[in-house]
Formats: C-alpha cells, structure tokens, sequence
C-alpha cells in the first residue's frame, strides 16, 4: 500500500495518466501518503476545475502547504470553481514517429483523430452533467451566503440537496470566497466615491475662499460633500478590509 504513492508518482512523470490516476487515488486514501497524492493528482487530471478541488484536499489536509496555496490563488483568480475529478481517457497507441518527424505529445493529443466509443460519450455526458449540478449548487450557496447565513448552515443545505459532506465543504469555501470578492468591488467604489467627495468638496472651499475678496470676503464651507465623502470613506476602508480572503 505505501508504494502507490510512489509508482503513482513514476507514471505521472512517465506520461502515463491513467496508471498514475488510478495509484494516487488509491494513496490519496491513505493518511500518510494522502496530502502528496492530492498533490500529484493535481497534475494528472483533465481541467482546472479537478485540478482546484485536488489542490483544495491538498490545503484541507495541510493548510500551510505553499505549492497548493499558490497553485489554488491562481485558479480562483481565474474564476474556476472545483470539480470531482474523473477517470482520465486512455491515449490511443500511436506508432513512433522518426525523428525529424516526432511531435511534442500535446501536438499527438491533438491532432491525431480518434475514435469515440459510445462508452466514453457517456462519460463525457456524466462529465458534462457533474459539472453543471455542481456550478448549480455553488450558485445556490453564493445566493445563501449573501444573505447572511452562516456557512454551517449552507454546507447542511448543499448536503440536503445531495452533495457529499467534503464537497459542500469545497463548494463554501469556494463560494464565500466569490461572495467576499463581489463585498470587497462594492466597498472599492464606495472608498473611491468617498475619497472624490472629500477631493470636491475642498476644492470648492479653497475655490470659494480664494475668490471672496469679490464677494466683500464672503466664501462657501462644503462641509457637507467633505463629510459625507468622510463617512463613504471609512465605511468603504471598513468593509474592504473585514471582506479579506485568508
């Protein structure tokens, strides 16, 4: 059993996916070798959304785990939002090319035709429909969580509606993180808004005060556009920082 992890990792560095695949998901099962498996299999699965929910085992397991923390920043920067992860397609013999001929293995991938088999088209199906009935759920919990329940609360909700308990996990955390995003851009303008309304209004005064020798040294305080845009202000800095993301 100790050994899966490493022959996993041998078929990964090999090319070979779906040996790979198949050893450390089987290591990733197992407690001592479970964190370098999540991690290995982030490298063998199909897309960005299997590869975040495999980074995201990796940071459950090991929160301090640097190459997982970047790896999973970079994806939900890019939007992505997890999926389980499936069986990867075997590739498809192909004979060995000369040399002054040979393509890189992504060039084979792509371009060489293949046969698809009505088992795989089904696969692609179920791929297909995991996908949508979890980006279903992760906009459900995004609607909830904006409506200020508590995160327990939705996790119990995601499960109700069929999601396994470490996958409701995923998609909260996943969720609060695109909620606290969406709080922070509202916060941003309100600080921006804020700031020109301070800028306006002591410009205005000092434009008023400079001319008052024209009005027998009579000028304008715009106190209230300086306080309101005060108060925008320190709200804006007070919402944007407790919105944070660890």
């Amino acid at each position: 059993m100790g050994n899966y992890l490493q022959e996993g990792i041998n078929a990964a560095k090999a090319g070979d996916k779906v040996r790979a695949f198949d050893l450390l998901t089987r290591a990733s099962e197992i407690p001592a070798t479970s964190e370098q498996a999540w991690l290995w299999l982030s490298s063998v699965v199909g897309d960005d959304s299997e590869r975040l929910f495999c980074l995201d085992n990796v940071l459950r397991i090991n929160p301090g785990n640097a190459t997982a923390q970047r790896g999973s920043t970079v994806l939900r920067q890019k939007g992505v939002f997890p999926a389980i992860p499936v069986y990867p397609e075997p590739q498809k013999a192909v004979s060995a090319p000369s040399p002054s001929t040979r393509l890189s293995q992504s060039n084979l991938v792509t371009s060489a035709p293949v046969a698809v088999s009505a088992s795989r088209q089904q696969s692609s199906y179920e791929t297909d429909w995991k996908k949508q009935e979890l980006s279903g759920l992760f906009q459900y919990a995004t609607m909830e969580l904006a409506s200020n329940k508590s995160h327990q609360a939705v996790e119990k909700l995601l499960v109700s509606r069929g999601a396994s308990p470490e996958t409701a996990k995923t998609i909260v955390k996943d969720a609060q993180y695109a909620v606290k995003k969406a709080h922070r851009g509202k916060y941003k303008k309100q600080i921006t808004s804020g700031f020109a309304l301070i800028i306006v209004g002591m410009v205005l005064t000092c434009g008023s005060y400079a001319i008052a020798d024209s009005f027998n040294g009579r000028y304008f305080l715009f106190y209230g556009a300086v306080f309101v845009g005060l108060i925008n202000l320190v709200v804006g800095i007070i919402g944007w920082l407790v919105n944070g993301w660890s």
